[in-house]
């Protein structure tokens, strides 16, 4: 597959639109981890969670919860422009937005993972490499 074919045409305002009313956990810069329902997303530059407005594209991350697996991806490792530990160095690409990235979450509870571009300094492709 080819990531070409993951375009979505959409905004990340857009795509969180669509996310309205699921639990949703944000990476903010300087807060940290904030978890709460995705309770409205407004036309432009904010949305709202717990009774706060915050600006998407601002944010490190926003991982939304209770999402289908994606029936289509590529897998791939992202450098983010913060500290993550190589938490993404091999994770499934399943959509590209005009301004973010949307990544299949790992673990046991389905969840999509979305960057704003902003937040990402590269995405390769893994090497597999083999255990001699």
């Amino acid at each position: 597959m080819n990531w070409h074919q993951l375009h979505t045409g959409k905004t990340l305002q857009q795509r969180l639109a669509e996310f309205q009313g699921h639990l949703a956990e944000l990476n903010a810069p300087l807060s940290g981890l904030e978890p709460g329902i995705i309770r409205k997303v407004y036309p432009r530059n904010f949305i709202k969670v717990n009774r706060q407005l915050f600006i998407p594209l601002s944010l490190f991350s926003i991982r939304v919860f209770d999402v289908p697996r994606a029936r289509r991806g590529i897998r791939v490792g992202i450098r983010t422009v913060f500290p993550s530990r190589n938490a993404f160095n091999n994770i499934r690409l399943v959509g590209v937005g005009l301004d973010y990235i949307e990544l299949q979450g790992k673990g046991k509870f389905s969840s999509r993972i979305l960057f704003p571009l902003t937040q990402v300094e590269s995405i390769y492709r893994p090497t597999n490499k083999k255990k001699k």
